[in-house]
């Protein structure tokens, strides 16, 4: 059923490497989302160096998942106030074991998933974009020097920092992160293609950047 403006509360899920952070920029952007966006938080608490950057540093730098209690702690240092309104959900829920906590937030703040998007890609291609991949260490703005380059080189738009490529991007950390999709993304996928078919949405995300987000737009039931 098509919605004349966009859900207000959405997940987006992808492989590493299918775009789907950059979509969440945009969509962010042109419809007011709150961007949750658990990777972010990991990192930007590792740039703190605090308790929680100190427990879940080794994780990422492996390309592992972090623990759910630490996703749940990072989550509720930032999700607090009842009555929060257009949340798009990054990188959230990772495993089915998260999915019940996001079904706890839901409880808790009253408001519901009304969509669960997917921007598909195959493994393949997700590994060979990655290696283009750049993230500025400041503002945590994501970039690909083929796909969606900065104006600047190495740059980022927003603050002119050097863009750095992230620890996780090594050959051998990007195919065991495909892998750990593989094992934990699907079946959430699944799980909620059973249990909720008329909330979840696919689009094609080998197109270019544009038509992918034209795509989305279409998905999100968005007129114009």
């Amino acid at each position: 059923m098509a919605h004349p403006v966009p859900p207000d509360f959405v997940v987006i899920f992808g492989r590493p490497g299918s775009g789907k952070s950059s979509l969440a920029e945009r969509m962010g952007a042109e419809f007011g989302y709150n961007l949750i966006r658990t990777g972010e938080m990991l990192r930007a608490a590792i740039r703190r160096h605090d308790f929680l950057g100190q427990r879940v540093e080794s994780h990422l730098a492996k390309g592992d998942l972090v623990p759910d209690s630490l996703i749940f702690e990072l989550l509720e240092a930032n999700l607090k106030s009842p009555g929060v309104s257009r949340l798009l959900f990054d990188g959230f829920p990772r495993t089915l074991g998260q999915v019940p906590l996001l079904e706890q937030f839901e409880r808790r703040l009253d408001f519901r998933i009304d969509c669960y998007l997917e921007v598909v890609v195959s493994r393949e291609e997700a590994v060979a974009r990655m290696t283009g991949r750049r993230v500025c260490p400041k503002c945590g703005a994501t970039y690909h020097l083929i796909a969606r380059p900065p104006k600047v080189a190495e740059t980022c738009d927003r603050d002119g920092t050097r863009l750095e490529r992230r620890p996780d991007d090594t050959a051998q950390v990007v195919e065991f992160r495909q892998q750990v999709y593989d094992d934990h993304a699907l079946p959430i996928l699944d799980h909620y293609e059973r249990k909720c078919p008329d909330l979840c949405r696919k689009v094609d995300g080998a197109q270019p950047f544009e038509a992918v987000y034209a795509e989305t737009r279409r998905a999100l039931g968005v007129r114009g």
